[in-house]
C-alpha cells in the first residue's frame, strides 16, 4: 500500500475517532461559562478574521496613497459584513446546543440506552462519509494524474533511492510528481527542459543525465500519454 494511501487512511481514522469522541460530550449540559464560550468564541474569531481579511482592500474613502501600510479602521460596510458573519456563527452555536439537547432527549424518550454513545457514533459516521465523498469527488477518474506520475518516477528511480525499501517512503518522489502533474495540468506534455528544471529545484541536478537519452525519451512518452487531450486541436 502506498505511503500516501496509508496517510489518508490514518487521517480518516483519526478524524472519525475525534468526531465520535466529541459527539459523545453532552455540550448542552456543560457549565454555563463553557456553553457561552462554545457560542461566543467562534463568533469572535470569525468577526476578527473577517475584519483582518478585508484589510487588503483599499479604503474608498481614503486618499490613494501607495506608501500607506498597516492596519486601518474598517469601513462601515466591512464592519457590517464582519458582524453579520459573527452573528451567523452565534446562531449556528445556539442551534447546535439545541440540536444536541433535542437529539439526546429524543433518544431517551425512545428508551435508547447510552444515547450519547449513539450520538457520537452517528457523528463519526457522518464525518467518515463526508471524507470519503470528498475524496471521490476530488478524484472522479480513480487514480489521479499525480499518482500516475509518481508511479512512473518510482519505476525509473533516477536517484537510485529504492522507494519502499530499506525505510525509504514509497512516495519519495511525491514532490516531483506534484510539480510534473501541475505541468500536465496546463494541457501540454512537459519537455525534457522542464523536467530538468523540476529536478534541479529538488535535487540540484538535471534529470536528463541521470536517465540517459533512452530512458528520458521513454519517460517523456509516458508523460505525454497522461496529458489531457486538447479539444481545440
Amino acid at each position: 500500500m502506498p505511503q500516501s494511501q496509508r496517510n489518508r487512511i490514518l487521517s480518516s481514522a483519526v478524524g472519525t475517532a475525534a468526531a465520535s469522541g466529541l459527539g459523545m460530550i453532552p455540550v448542552h449540559r456543560l457549565p454555563r461559562p463553557v456553553r457561552a464560550g462554545y457560542v461566543a468564541l467562534p463568533a469572535v474569531l470569525t468577526t476578527g478574521v473577517s475584519v483582518l481579511a478585508q484589510q487588503g482592500r483599499p479604503d474608498p474613502s481614503a486618499d490613494d496613497d501607495p506608501s500607506a501600510h498597516g492596519l486601518r479602521p474598517p469601513t462601515v460596510p466591512e464592519t457590517a459584513i464582519s458582524l453579520a458573519l459573527g452573528g451567523l456563527m452565534v446562531g449556528a452555536g445556539v442551534a447546535g446546543l439545541r440540536l444536541d439537547r433535542g437529539a439526546e432527549n429524543f433518544l431517551r424518550r425512545r428508551g435508547v440506552p447510552a444515547p450519547r454513545l449513539w450520538i457520537g457514533l452517528a457523528t463519526g459516521a457522518v464525518t467518515l462519509a463526508s471524507t470519503l465523498f470528498d475524496e471521490r469527488t476530488a478524484e472522479p477518474g480513480g487514480t489521479s494524474t499525480q499518482e500516475q506520475v509518481l508511479a512512473l518516477l518510482t519505476r525509473e528511480d533516477p536517484m537510485a533511492l529504492a522507494p519502499g525499501r530499506d525505510g525509504v517512503p514509497e512516495d519519495e518522489y511525491a514532490p516531483e510528481a506534484e510539480a510534473i502533474a501541475e505541468l500536465l495540468g496546463t494541457g501540454a506534455a512537459p519537455t525534457a527542459a522542464q523536467l530538468d528544471e523540476v529536478w534541479e529545484q529538488c535535487f540540484s541536478q538535471p534529470l536528463s543525465p541521470l536517465l540517459g537519452a533512452g530512458r528520458m525519451d521513454s519517460l517523456l512518452e509516458a508523460l505525454s500519454a497522461l496529458a489531457p487531450e486538447d479539444s481545440g486541436a
